[in-house]
């Protein structure tokens, strides 16, 4: 059903045409507690696949700053994936209901109503009372919140887990989680003092420094974690390898800033210097796209899961037809960039083509699969993470799945983290 709106509500959203109908299907607090369930089931799907390939997510963190109850758990489940499956489990149930106390309550088209606004708060309640008072998943809450301490710390002396390291890259593709569960509180604040947030109110937040600052905390976050690990043992053998982490993670923060502030800038640039700067800004904020995806996506496949196919030597040798060229072909990163094959669960021939001496976890054509597809939703995770697309604002929904796909991508890519990093301690 088509918006009305009077002429003053018209000009108000000429740059959100349908923001509207959009923000109130699916509330900030539903997304936000539909995006847990679904990171809490790739989390705990993971750790099942990890356990039918022979590795332990827990007992490689055994070391790090972990409670001992999660590898307690883990040894009593198996892979201690219950209880994360259950706790999943609570968030959609908990956000489906409170999704359908809500639309109860909106007008037909759709709008937000102040009653209905009351069940927002209610769902943002419970998700606190859930993650901040002890329960059932006492102990997840534990191992979560010593992390989230952990990471947060500020020194450039910390020690860096590998524990840590998986956080908070896990934190940035929920970057945008962060950002709706601050317009979630907005919506509860309003609900208290008795107002409505209307879509424009929302949509104006979006833009405002909250969110794309709470959007780039995640990136902040690893970005001091890589200045952490070269301040504290940098590698011998690539001692500005941790510098160019940092630098990925640095390139996301253009995308996410010039993104929100384009409708402030732009005004203002062209009252100051009279010439309309939009396009250019466009031009900056796409060149900003791509060298974050390419960048990501790069380092995503060399360094993150050890594989050899888009590295220089490789790719020269696919030119070669003395020899085939290498995906898997795994290398110690404190070491020169040669073949070294040992004899473990995980070791890897040079050639995807020829039989391996140990079988893949996943067959090579797999593997060529997801390059792909770690591709495409690195490009769509950029997009949206990006608040001024207003001809995507109609697609509200689709991003939604976007978002849900790209939690989808961070559980392959915790797959391959974790194996590459049971191959790479095993070379050590």
């Amino acid at each position: 059903m088509a918006l009305k709106a009077a002429p003053s509500a018209v000009s108000a959203l000429a740059h959100e045409p349908t923001v509207t109908s959009d923000v109130h299907l699916c509330p900030p607090v539903v997304r936000v507690a539909l995006m847990a369930a679904l990171g809490l089931v790739g989390f705990g799907m993971d750790l099942e696949v990890l356990h039918s390939w022979g590795l332990s997510l827990w007992r490689m963190l055994a070391s790090t700053n972990l409670p001992e109850p999660i590898a307690q758990d883990a040894s009593a489940s198996g892979t201690g994936a219950a209880p994360v499956l259950r706790l999943a489990a609570v968030h959609a149930v908990w956000g489906v209901f409170c999704w359908v106390l809500y639309r109860r309550d909106t007008l037909a088209d759709g709008t937000r109503t102040w009653k209905a606004q009351r069940w927002e708060a209610l769902a943002l309640v419970g998700l606190l009372v859930l993650w901040c008072f002890p329960g059932p998943f006492r102990t997840i809450q534990r191992a979560f919140w010593r992390s989230l301490a952990r990471i947060a710390t500020p020194s450039l002396r910390q020690h860096i887990e590998f524990s840590d390291v998986l956080v908070a890259d896990v934190l940035t593709s929920f970057a945008k989680v962060f950002g709706d569960l601050f317009l979630a509180f907005v919506v509860a604040v309003d609900a208290v003092h008795g107002r409505t947030a209307d879509a424009h109110t929302l949509w104006t937040r979006r833009t405002t420094v909250e969110v794309p600052l709470l959007t780039s905390l995640p990136y902040l976050i690893r970005l001091r974690q890589c200045l952490s690990e070269y301040y504290t043992h940098p590698p011998p053998a690539n001692p500005r390898r941790p510098l160019w982490n940092a630098l990925k993670y640095a390139s996301a923060l253009p995308v996410i800033w010039l993104s929100a502030w384009r409708g402030q800038i732009a005004p203002t640039i062209r009252t100051v210097l009279g010439v309309d700067t939009a396009l250019a800004l466009s031009g900056v904020w796409l060149v900003s796209v791509l060298v974050n995806t390419i960048f990501s996506f790069w380092w995503d496949v060399t360094n993150d899961w050890g594989l050899e196919v888009l590295k220089p030597n490789s790719l020269m040798a696919a030119w070669d037809h003395s020899r085939l060229p290498a995906i898997h072909r795994r290398v110690d990163e404190d070491e020169d960039l040669e073949l070294t094959v040992r004899r473990s669960s995980h070791s890897r021939h040079a050639s995807v083509l020829r039989a391996p001496e140990k079988p893949l976890p996943l067959p090579p054509a797999v593997y060529y699969v997801l390059l792909g597809v770690n591709l495409l939703l690195r490009f769509t995770w950029s997009l949206k993470m990006s608040a001024h697309l207003h001809y995507l604002v109609e697609w509200e929904r689709q991003l939604l799945l976007f978002e849900a796909l790209e939690l989808a991508r961070r559980s392959v890519w915790l797959l391959l983290r974790v194996e590459w990093e049971h191959v790479r301690r095993e070379n050590i």
